[in-house]
């Protein structure tokens, strides 16, 4: 399923991703599109994910539209062993962004 985020209002978020390649990205939802932020951003079907504030103070309003409808029975919240062991390389962003 993919995952629009869109950015409404307060400070912009930093949106962490690694695909089934083990290939890290992260993008900014903001609203200061002169500076690489953007409105809304869709996380693309089969990509790991996590978000935090850029600059860990505030607040952020955002919301997220998954196509298709989104079913708790397709949820998965990974542990930081499972996420470490499928993607040595991304060890650094995992282990900071997990607390399992």
């Amino acid at each position: 399923q993919d995952e629009i985020w869109h950015f409404y209002a307060g400070e912009a978020i930093l949106i962490h991703m690694i695909d089934n390649n083990g290939i890290y990205q992260s993008v900014t939802i903001g609203n200061k599109i002169k500076q690489a932020e953007y409105f809304q951003y869709v996380i693309p079907a089969n990509t790991w994910f996590a978000s935090e504030l850029k600059f860990k103070k505030g607040f952020s309003l955002c919301g997220c539209t998954v196509s298709p409808g989104f079913d708790f029975k397709d949820f998965e919240m990974p542990s930081r062993k499972y996420l470490i062991e499928k993607f040595p390389k991304q060890k650094k962003i995992i282990s900071r962004l997990t607390n399992n």
